[in-house]
C-alpha cells in the first residue's frame, strides 16, 4: 500500500512539474516567438547599431550583402528586407546590405590616345567629362590626348569629373601665297587644312592669276580648317 501511493505521488508530482514548465516556459516562448512586430528603420545605421536596434526588437540581423555606394559611409546600412514599419514575426531574419563606401577608381593614362576612344574608356571607368580644352603641341598629334586633369594615377571615385587636355598640333602659321599661281595655292592650303575662299582679280602687274594680296597675312597664326581669300591678277 505505501509503495503504491509512493509510486501515486512521484506520478503527481512529475505531473505538476509538467503542468508548470509548459505553463512558464515552454508556452511564453510559444506566445512570444508567434507575436508580430513592427521592423525598425536601420538604414543609415552602422551594422553595429542596426543589429542592436534589431535586436531590441525581437528579430535578428543579418549582413547578406556588401557593395559600394556613392553616398552611405562604409559599414553602414544601404537596404534592409523587410522594408521599415512592416509587421513580421518576433524572431525574423532581417537581411542587409553593407556599405562598402564610394568605389574608388585610378584615372587611366590616356596620354597619345584619340579624344573620342580616350572620352569612351573615361565613361566606361564611370568618370564624367567636365571640359575638353584643345592646345597646340610640337609632340603630340593633332586630336590626340595631351593629359587629363587630375594626372594618372590619381584615385578619384565614380562620377569624379576629369579635364582632357587635347592636342591641337603644332603652331600654324599663314604661309606667304605671294607670287603663287592658283593651283600652288590648293596645293599648300589644302596640306595645311585651311579652306580655299574667295578669290578677287584685280588690275595689276606681273603674271596673270599670281597672288598680289591674301587674308591671313603670311606669319600670322591660323588654324586649320580657317579660311584664306585673295586677290590675284587679272
Amino acid at each position: 500500500m505505501k509503495k503504491i501511493l509512493l509510486y501515486f505521488l512521484v506520478i503527481l508530482a512529475f505531473f505538476i512539474v509538467g503542468i508548470l514548465i509548459a505553463n512558464f516556459l515552454i508556452m511564453p516562448l510559444i506566445v512570444h516567438k508567434g507575436r508580430e512586430v513592427i521592423v525598425p528603420n536601420v538604414c543609415n545605421l552602422s551594422l553595429e547599431e542596426a543589429m542592436n536596434e534589431l535586436k531590441k526588437r525581437g528579430l535578428d540581423g543579418l549582413a547578406t550583402e556588401r557593395r559600394h555606394d556613392q553616398i552611405i559611409e562604409e559599414g553602414y546600412i544601404i537596404i534592409q528586407d523587410p522594408l521599415p514599419d512592416q509587421k513580421v514575426k518576433s524572431g525574423r531574419i532581417i537581411h542587409l546590405t553593407v556599405s562598402l563606401g564610394p568605389q574608388v577608381i585610378k584615372v587611366p593614362f590616356l596620354a597619345g590616345v584619340d579624344i573620342q576612344k580616350g572620352e569612351l574608356i573615361l565613361k566606361r571607368l564611370g568618370f564624367t567629362i567636365e571640359k575638353i580644352d584643345y592646345v597646340n603641341s610640337d609632340t603630340i598629334i593633332r586630336g590626340k590626348i595631351i593629359r587629363t586633369i587630375p594626372e594618372h594615377e590619381v584615385e578619384l571615385t565614380k562620377g569624379d569629373a576629369v579635364k582632357v587636355i587635347v592636342s591641337k598640333g603644332p603652331v600654324l602659321k599663314m604661309p606667304d601665297l605671294t607670287g603663287k599661281t592658283q593651283h600652288e595655292v590648293e596645293t599648300e592650303l589644302e596640306k595645311l587644312g585651311l579652306v580655299f575662299g574667295e578669290i578677287k582679280e584685280v588690275e595689276g602687274s606681273g603674271i596673270k592669276g599670281s597672288v598680289i594680296v591674301q587674308s591671313p597675312a603670311p606669319d600670322e597664326i591660323v588654324e586649320p580648317g580657317d579660311t584664306v581669300t585673295l586677290m590675284v591678277i587679272k
